[in-house]
């Protein structure tokens, strides 16, 4: 008896780009080992075919592609490789999935661990402007503050990211986790680069304008932590005056 899964696999790859259906893959073990070990070339192409021109913007084709597990660097470098020479893609939202299995762990994490490597080369790639840093109201930023994955934090920092979203969640996170430095670089900005001047030798770094406000908000989460450190850091170096009740609360 004639099935699927005795069809060349050729066949079977011009079904599912003509069908874009997300169930086909898991009908069975033999499709699902088809399609996981598929090229680059075809998960490219696949890509397309469920970017319906039709019912997407351009500007967002890249957004949704980026959606799907299997768009990675690979995929995207045969997707380029099909564009039109000195084309660019618009800059992109960065997917909830990228971030959304991240957990904490009790080992550092390093600048090798994921999802750094794939969003590095998305931010150098010549193909597309940068994506949006701050997509879904700083998702990606507040997810990487929950897990304490400090150098993705930097990174996101470093490319746009602002912690302001839903009233400085990032920030609150960052004090129930009783991580002063945490919060000092969420709040403070700080230049990378270095000076040539002697006030600034070794290295050192000039002080920029706080990406966000310290609000009495921000003390009284971290009184009822009992962070006392980035109490003193929020009203002392800071300059945030407590309210009322946070003053009760200190007493």
């Amino acid at each position: 008896m004639h099935t699927l899964t005795t069809l060349p696999v050729e066949l079977l790859y011009e079904i599912q780009l003509f069908a874009t259906s997300d169930t086909l893959p898991q009908t069975c073990k033999a499709l699902y080992g088809i399609f996981t070990s598929s090229p680059p070339s075809y998960r490219a192409q696949y890509l397309v075919a469920c970017t319906d021109p039709s019912r997407i913007r351009k500007d967002g084709v890249l957004t949704k592609m980026l959606l799907y597990r299997i768009c990675t660097k690979d995929v995207l470098e045969v997707y380029f490789r099909t564009r039109i020479p000195g084309e660019t893609e618009s800059a992109p939202e960065l997917p909830r999935r990228l971030f959304r299995a991240l957990v904490r762990r009790s080992t550092d994490w390093s600048d090798r661990d994921p999802p750094l490597p794939f969003l590095r080369y998305l931010y150098t790639c010549p193909h597309l402007h940068p994506p949006n840093t701050n997509s879904h109201d700083g998702y990606a930023l507040t997810k990487a503050v929950q897990v304490g994955f400090i150098p993705l934090v930097r990174f996101l920092l470093d490319h746009g990211a602002t912690p302001a979203w839903k009233h400085n969640l990032a920030i609150t996170i960052a004090i129930h986790r009783k991580d002063l430095g945490l919060v000092r670089m969420l709040v403070e900005r700080m230049d990378r680069g270095t000076s040539s001047s002697k006030g600034e030798a070794n290295g050192k770094r000039r002080k920029l304008e706080d990406r966000v406000e310290v609000t009495p908000e921000m003390v009284k989460a971290a009184i009822k932590c009992k962070a006392q450190d980035i109490v003193e850091y929020l009203t002392m170096e800071k300059g945030c005056i407590p309210d009322m009740q946070s003053l009760l609360l200190m007493r």
